[in-house]
């Protein structure tokens, strides 16, 4: 699905003989975190309350997803870690799932765009996403054929703008204005955030992540 540019691809299942190739899982392992390829396990009655809370899916201007546990758990299983991933962020030593990374990519341009999603009732710091982050960024430029990964963020969505402005990493590259219609009808704007391979394309003054308290 797409809404304004943010993907959540709702694929449906394929017969066998089409099914796409499926790539390797990502799983990183960091002090405080694991962020991995989410599978159909992952998802609990819990995973999907919050996966179709209103509040989230505002921030991400989507219409209501309604999923069922076994339709969650479908769509899940549908992503290929090829062209399509959906990675969660687990804590550490809990296993409890605090947000997602979604990733659709073209890849005939090497590039991928960014959606982000956070459990709402759970506060996290930006630190969380840093921590996460970080490493993912490595991976996707490093090991899965990526030269740009750009997200497109509601100006409104500041809890989102908060976690990846000021990295380094994220660089500004335009706010559009009155780029997509909200589900009340008003225009909304959208600013375009991209992270670079090319070292030379980052921001030029590096931003330390936040140490994260054990």
């Amino acid at each position: 699905m797409s809404t304004g540019g943010f993907r959540i691809p709702l694929h449906g299942a394929q017969p066998a003989a089409m099914q796409p190739v499926t790539g390797t899982r990502v799983h990183i392992d960091t002090p405080h975190l694991v962020t991995r390829s989410l599978m159909a396990s992952d998802v609990t009655p819990e995973f999907a309350q919050w996966f179709n809370d209103a509040q989230m899916l505002q921030g991400l201007n989507l219409a209501p997803l309604n999923f069922s546990v076994d339709g969650l758990r479908a769509f899940v299983a549908s992503f290929d870690n090829v062209q399509h991933f959906l990675i969660g962020i687990f804590s550490k030593p809990q296993g409890q799932l605090l947000g997602f990374y979604n990733f659709s990519v073209a890849p005939q341009h090497r590039v991928a765009t960014l959606t982000l999603g956070a459990d709402p009732k759970i506060k996290i710091g930006r630190e969380v996403f840093w921590e996460s982050w970080f490493p993912l960024c490595d991976e996707m430029f490093d090991h899965r054929g990526i030269d740009k990964i750009t997200s497109r963020v509601l100006t409104t969505n500041r809890k989102l703008l908060f976690a990846l402005i000021d990295t380094e990493h994220f660089v500004y590259e335009a706010t559009l204005k009155q780029e997509i219609a909200g589900k009340d009808g008003k225009r909304l704007d959208v600013m375009v955030l991209s992270c670079f391979k090319d070292l030379s394309l980052r921001p030029k003054k590096a931003s330390t992540a936040p140490a994260q308290d054990a």
